[in-house]
């Protein structure tokens, strides 16, 4: 029987010996036949090889690739039921990680659409195809269309497949980036190696040839060559313009980013004289948003290019300070330095903020908003952060309908 799901694309549930098994493509409740495929000490991996009784939230997916392809491993379950299991994945790690209290959760905030919301999409590449890996697997799926894209990244996939068969470097990813209200997409790709002389040439010609894309981006290590347009534009909030090249880190879901900045900003709780440190503040996502209400606003910002597009964006704001530092360093900087805060705002990647909680409780200020997309990292940082904070709120919101992954918004203050 699997009794749940796993951050992760496994069911988990208990063989006949007591030993856990974690099973692809299971819904909790389900009685089922599986397939041993990795034997542990402790625990199993296993395929689904019969149901025996499906349970009621199991539903067909529509993707016409699944059950291949990996790119959606929760989609044969009912939306409600992903938002549940979602919720129930923030609850589980902040008590079992961070040992807090789960009655803090706040019910789970859905996506605004369930699909058609991605403004980009990421693909693998092999050989000259373009598409997703099988689930657990280095095993490409191609792909010609996406039910997760926006319309007009779904209708560009063919033109990703097309870059990768008419450039001679090696292309490992490639991603098609839509550019808000600006016409044609970005083909972002990077590659293994070099950059081949003769791509130059023909990235000029597949733009003459397909005027649907307006830019193209080759990207290895420690260099990028662009052609065309490459910059996009996301608007976070009512009169607030973000533009950035692709690339650069923004949320894939625009119309799920926004209430997601409205759930920042009502957790921080600006007064017209606070001022705001902003760590992992990328191109101004938050940042604009932020600067709107405070009376000064320090963006902290590690990656060179979004730093670059972060000062650009709030050139005409007199109130903005941009760094480009890591959030420790600036945390450092900043205790060096005497300066005080009454908000900071952090929205770090998946492996969280754990180099910046010292810091943190150093420069205590009054009130702390914590954006998370990973519920383990998330509950280990705020178990240490309680040493001098008290939690008030955590509000998961869905960003990525048919994943796993969970946004989570914490609002905490000094003690």
């Amino acid at each position: 029987m699997i009794s749940g799901l796993t951050y992760g694309p496994h069911g988990v549930g208990r063989l006949a010996s007591g030993k856990t098994a974690f099973v692809r493509g299971t819904v909790p409740g389900e009685a089922v036949d599986v397939t041993i495929t990795e034997d542990r000490k402790t625990f199993v991996y296993a395929d689904l090889a019969a149901l025996i009784q499906p349970s009621q939230q199991r539903r067909h997916p529509p993707c016409e690739y699944l059950p291949a392809c990996g790119g959606c491993p929760w989609q044969h379950l009912t939306y409600e039921a992903q938002l549940h299991a979602k919720e129930q994945s923030v609850r589980d790690a902040l008590t079992r990680i961070g040992k807090l209290d789960e009655s803090l959760v706040q019910p789970i905030l859905p996506s605004p659409l369930e699909f058609g919301y991605r403004n980009r999409l990421n693909m693998r590449v092999d050989g000259h195809e373009v598409g997703f890996y099988r689930g657990g697997t280095h095993a490409l799926v191609p792909i010609s269309h996406c039910l997760l894209a926006e319309a007009e990244v779904d209708q560009a996939i063919s033109r990703a497949r097309e870059l990768v068969r008419r450039v001679e470097s090696r292309i490992r990813r490639i991603e098609v980036v839509a550019r808000g209200h600006s016409p044609g997409v970005v083909l972002h790709a990077e590659v293994e190696g070099e950059l081949s002389a003769r791509d130059e040439g023909r990235a000029l010609t597949f733009l003459d040839s397909f005027h649907d894309v307006a830019g193209i981006v080759l990207q290895g290590y420690r260099w990028r060559a662009t052609w065309g347009d490459v910059m996009v534009r996301v608007t976070p909030a009512d009169g607030a313009a973000v533009v950035l090249p692709a690339g650069t880190f923004s949320q894939v879901n625009p119309k799920a980013n926004r209430r997601l900045v409205e759930l920042v900003l009502a957790f921080a709780r600006i007064d017209a004289g606070d001022r705001v440190l902003e760590l992992h503040a990328g191109a101004g996502n938050l940042t604009l948003p932020l600067a709107a209400r405070a009376a000064h606003v320090v963006a902290v910002e590690q990656d060179k290019l979004a730093t670059t597009a972060a000062a650009e964006n709030t050139r005409a704001l007199s109130n903005v300070e941009v760094r480009n530092a890591s959030a420790a360093q600036a945390l450092t900087q900043s205790a060096v330095r005497g300066e005080t805060f009454d908000l900071v705002v952090l929205d770090p990647p998946r492996s969280g903020a754990a180099e910046a909680v010292k810091g943190l409780l150093e420069i205590g200020a009054r009130r702390l908003v914590y954006v998370s997309c990973n519920p383990s990292t998330l509950a280990r940082d705020l178990a240490r952060l309680a040493r001098r904070y008290r939690i008030e709120a955590v509000q998961p919101i869905d960003m990525f309908p048919h994943t796993y992954h969970v946004e989570t918004v914490v609002r905490t203050v000094l003690t």
